[in-house]
C-alpha cells in the first residue's frame, strides 16, 4: 500500500503528509491510486485528482485543486509566496486527498508553488500524493526523504521516521539510511530492526551510485558494529567515506562510527570523532549533524570527567534551542548535573520535564532515561527499595536494546535495598551465569558494573567481586557515567575499593577508596563524595573511621540523604564495639565493629533489638513479650491440702489398729502426690505464671537468634552471648 490508512486518520487531526510515487505510469500505479481514493473517501476526506500538462498555464494544476476544494482558482495571479498562502488558506478548510499526476511536466511556477506548499503539509489536514518518474528537479524536491530530513531538523523524530518508512516502501534507496547519520539501533523491536537491515542490504543490491553506496555501506557497518561489538568494519567504512570526498558522507560516517563505539574503552577516541564531526559538518553547512557532534562531544567530556564538560553543555543549550531532539539530551544531562549537586527534588522535577520533551520529540529512550534518573535519585536517598517493581518492569521493556543489561543489574541492587535478598541474588546470578566477561561492553556497561559490585559485596560473592575488579581496573581513571551522560555515580575507584573489600584485600581497598573520595570531590559530586567517605570510614575503622563518618553524615544531612545518614550514624557507633541492630524492611541488620550482617525476622531478634537499644538497662522478660503478671497460682489450694492431710492422719490411725494392703496402698499414693506438689521447706508448689513463661520464652528465642547470627558472623554471636543476660529481667551489658 503506497498510502497507509493511518495517513488519512492523521490528516483529519491536522497532521498531513506528502507522498511521492516514483513508479512508472501504468495499471499498477493507477490501481494503487484508486485504492488510496477509496480509503480517503471511506474516511470522509474530499478527493481532488488532477494531472499536469506541459501546455498548461502558470501554477497549473493548483487552479484545478483550488476549484475542486471550493476555492477561487483565479486567485493564483501573484508571486509564488503570495499564491502559496492563498493555497494554504484553502487547504486548511477541509480534510482532503490531493493526487497530482505527472508532476515531472509541471512548469517552473508550479515547481515553486508545490515546493512552498510541501513545506507546510505537516500542518494541514491533507494528504498530497505526487506521481513522477523521478527525473525532474521538482520530483527531487518533493521526495519524502527530503521532507523527512526537514521534519527531523525540526525535532519531530516520529514523523520523520514515518516519512522515511513510506519512502522506503516506495523503493527510494536513500530512505534505507533511516535518520541520516544520527543514531544507530533506534529500531528496538526485533522485527522492525530486521526490516531496517534488510532494506539496507536491498538498497545495496541495486548497486547505487556513489556517494549513496558508501553511505549505505557505512550505515550497515555501524549497525553490525553495535550488535557484535566489532570496531574494524565501521572504521573501514569511515575511511571509505573519507575517500569519497563528499562532506555529507563523511559527516554521516563520523556520527555513525561515534554511536557504534559507545562503550567505555572507546571514550577518548569518540571525543576525537565528535570534534572532527563538528568541523566537517559545520564547514558543509550541515547544521543538524554539527549540533549532533556538539551533543556527542559534551557527553564524551562528562564520560571522561573533563572539567570543560559543563562549558560544552552550556554551548549546546544555546545552539540547540530550535532542535527539540537535541534539547532532550541536553535536558537529560542537566538532570545528571542537578543530582550530582545533591538537589534531589529539583532533579526529579527536571526529569519529568525531560521525559515530556523526549516523548514530544519521539525519542525511543525517553522513558528509560526517566527511569534511570529516578533510580539514581532514590538509591542515593537510601530509598531505592521503593522502585524495585518499576525496575522489574523496565527490565522487560521492548524499547531496551538487546545488549542492555544495566536494568537487570539495577533490579538486583534495588531488590537488595528492599531487603529482598533472594530476589537480588537471583537477578545477580542471571546476569553472571556465564561470567561477567559475557556481559557485553555497551554504552551502560560501567553503570551495570556499579550495581554488580554493590550486590556482590552485600551477598558475599567474592569471586564475582574479583572478576568485576579485573574488568574495571582499566577504567579506574573514569567516572561511572554511561555514554549518554544521564547519571554519574562518582569515581570508578569506589567500585574497585568495594570489590577489593569483598575479596578480602583491605589494604588495596583502602587505597582505592582514598582515591575515590578525592576524585569525587574534583568531580563536584556531593552525594557520591559522602558515600565514598562513608565507605572508606567503614573499611578504615577506629577513630579515623569515626571521624570520616562524622563528615559523611554531616554532608549527607545537608543535601537530604537523611536515610543514609542514619545508617552511617549507626555504623559509626558500631565502630566503638557496641552492637547495633536496626530493621530494614523484612530484615534485621546487625552492626558490630564495622561489619554488618542481615538476619531474618525472628522473634528473638526483636528482643535483642530492644535490649541493645538501651545498653545497661534491665527490662523484664514479661515486658519484652508484651504480657502482664497475674501472680502465682498454687497447684493445690489450702482446702484441698487440708483434706489430703486429714485423710493421711486417718489412714495412719487405721493402720495402727487394723493394717490392710488396701489402706497401705492409699496412704502411699497420697504421700507421693503430696510430695510432688510440695516445694522446698514444705511450701506448696505454684503453676508457672506469665512471668515464668515469659522468662522461658525470651531465653529460648534469644538463644535461637544468636545461633542464627553465629552461622554468618561468629564473633558477633560470641559478643552477644557474653553481653546479653536473660532471666526474669534481661539486659545488654556491653562493658
Amino acid at each position: 500500500m503506497l498510502v497507509p490508512e493511518s495517513a488519512f486518520e492523521q490528516a483529519e487531526l491536522g497532521y498531513g503528509q506528502l507522498v511521492a510515487v516514483t513508479r512508472p505510469p501504468g495499471a499498477e500505479r493507477t490501481q494503487y491510486l484508486v485504492r488510496a481514493v477509496e480509503l480517503a473517501q471511506a474516511q470522509g476526506l474530499a478527493v481532488v485528482w488532477t494531472t499536469c500538462r506541459a501546455d498548461a498555464p502558470a501554477y497549473w494544476p493548483w487552479h484545478s485543486i483550488l476549484a475542486g476544494l471550493g476555492g477561487d482558482a483565479a486567485a493564483l495571479d501573484a508571486e509564488p509566496e503570495v499564491c502559496a498562502q492563498k493555497v494554504l488558506d484553502v487547504l486548511q478548510r477541509t480534510p482532503a486527498l490531493i493526487l497530482i499526476d505527472d508532476v515531472d511536466v509541471a512548469g517552473e511556477e508550479a515547481f515553486q508553488l508545490t515546493q512552498l506548499v510541501a513545506g507546510s503539509v505537516h500542518q494541514l489536514p491533507v494528504v498530497i500524493v505526487v506521481t513522477s518518474t523521478g527525473t525532474t528537479a521538482l520530483s527531487a524536491t518533493v521526495r519524502l526523504v527530503h521532507r523527512a530530513h526537514t521534519v527531523l531538523a525540526e525535532g519531530r523524530i516520529t514523523e520523520a521516521r514515518d516519512l522515511l518508512d513510506q519512502a522506503a516502501r516506495d523503493g527510494d534507496p536513500e530512505a534505507a539510511l533511516g535518520l541520516p547519520g544520527m543514531w544507530v539501533n533506534k529500531y528496538r523491536g526485533r522485527a522492525d530492526r530486521a526490516l531496517a537491515i534488510a532494506r539496507l542490504r536491498e538498497a545495496l543490491t541495486a548497486e547505487p551510485a556513489e556517494p549513496l553506496r558508501t553511505r549505505l555501506i557505512t550505515r550497515l557497518a555501524a549497525e553490525h558494529a553495535y550488535d557484535r561489538r566489532e570496531t574494524e568494519s565501521v572504521l573501514q567504512a569511515l575511511e571509505q567515506a573519507r575517500n569519497t570526498g563528499d562532506q555529507l558522507t563523511l559527516a554521516e560516517a563520523l556520527s555513525l562510527a561515534h554511536h557504534a563505539l559507545w562503550s567505555p574503552e572507546h571514550t577518548a577516541f569518540r571525543l576525537a570523532l565528535a570534534d572532527e564531526l563538528i568541523s566537517v559538518a559545520s564547514a558543509a553547512g550541515l547544521d543538524l549533524l554539527a549540533l549532533s557532534g556538539l551533543c556527542r562531544r559534551t557527553m564524551d567530556l562528562f564520560c571522561l570527567g573533563d572539567p570543560h564538560a559543563e562549558r560544552s553543555q552550556v554551548e549546546l543549550a544555546r545552539r540547540a534551542s530550535g532542535y527539540p531532539a537535541l534539547l532532550f539530551f541536553h535536558s537529560a544531562m542537566d538532570v545528571m548535573r542537578t543530582i550530582r549537586a545533591g538537589r534531589f527534588a529539583e532533579a526529579e522535577q527536571k526529569s519529568l520535564a525531560c521525559l515530556r520533551l523526549g516523548l514530544e520529540a519521539g525519542d525511543v529512550d525517553a522513558e528509560t532515561f526517566h527511569s534511570t534518573h529516578l533510580f539514581a535519585i532514590r538509591w542515593l536517598q537510601g530509598r531505592g527499595g521503593e522502585l524495585v517493581d518499576l525496575a522489574e518492569q523496565v527490565t522487560h521493556s521492548p524499547t531496551l536494546p538487546d545488549l542492555e543489561f544495566s536494568f537487570e543489574a539495577a533490579l538486583a541492587l534495588l531488590a537488595l535495598e528492599a531487603g529482598q535478598r533472594d530476589r537480588a541474588r537471583s537477578a545477580l546470578h542471571r546476569l553472571t551465569i556465564n561470567g561477567l566477561t559475557a556481559v557485553p561492553l555497551s554504552s551502560t556497561w560501567i553503570t551495570c558494573m556499579f550495581c554488580v559490585v554493590h550486590v556482590a559485596a552485600a551477598l558475599g560473592e567474592a569471586e564475582i567481586a574479583r572478576e568485576a575488579y579485573r574488568l574495571l581496573e582499566p577504567f579506574a581513571p573514569l567516572p561511572v557515567v554511561p555514554a549518554t551522560a544521564i547519571v554519574c555515580f562518582g569515581s570508578t575507584e569506589l567500585l574497585l575499593g568495594i570489590a577489593a573489600t569483598t575479596f578480602g584485600d583491605s589494604a588495596l581497598a583502602t587505597e582505592h577508596l582514598e582515591r575515590a573520595v578525592t576524585t569525587n570531590i574534583r568531580l563536584g559530586n556531593l552525594p557520591m563524595t559522602a558515600y565514598a567517605r562513608a565507605t572508606l570510614a567503614q573499611a578504615t575503622g577506629g577513630e579515623r573511621g569515626r571521624a570520616l563518618f562524622d563528615v559523611a553524615i554531616d554532608d549527607a544531612n545537608a543535601i537530604g540523604m537523611t536515610a543514609r545518614a542514619t545508617m552511617w550514624a549507626q555504623a559509626r557507633d558500631g565502630l566503638s564495639g557496641l552492637i547495633l541492630i536496626r530493621k530494614e524492611n523484612v530484615w534485621w541488620v546487625v552492626s558490630h565493629h564495622g561489619r554488618e550482617i542481615r538476619v531474618e525476622d525472628l522473634v528473638g531478634m526483636r528482643y535483642l533489638a530492644r535490649l541493645v537499644a538501651d545498653p545497661g538497662v534491665e527490662i523484664s522478660a514479661l515486658e519484652l513479650v508484651g504480657g502482664q503478671d497475674s501472680g502465682n497460682q498454687p497447684v493445690l489450694d489450702p482446702v484441698a491440702r487440708a483434706a489430703y492431710l486429714t485423710r493421711i492422719r486417718d489412714l495412719r490411725a487405721q493402720l495402727d489398729d487394723n493394717p490392710t494392703p488396701r489402706a497401705e496402698a492409699e496412704l502411699e499414693a497420697l504421700l507421693s502426690h503430696l510430695e510432688r506438689e510440695t516445694g522446698m521447706g514444705g511450701r506448696g508448689r505454684n503453676f508457672a505464671g506469665p512471668a515464668e513463661r515469659a522468662r522461658t520464652a525470651v531465653r529460648k528465642a534469644i538463644r535461637r537468634a544468636i545461633d542464627t547470627i553465629a552461622a554468618t558472623d561468629q564473633p558477633t554471636a560470641d559478643a552477644l552471648r557474653a553481653t546479653v543476660t536473660t532471666g526474669y529481667r534481661c539486659s545488654y551489658q556491653p562493658h
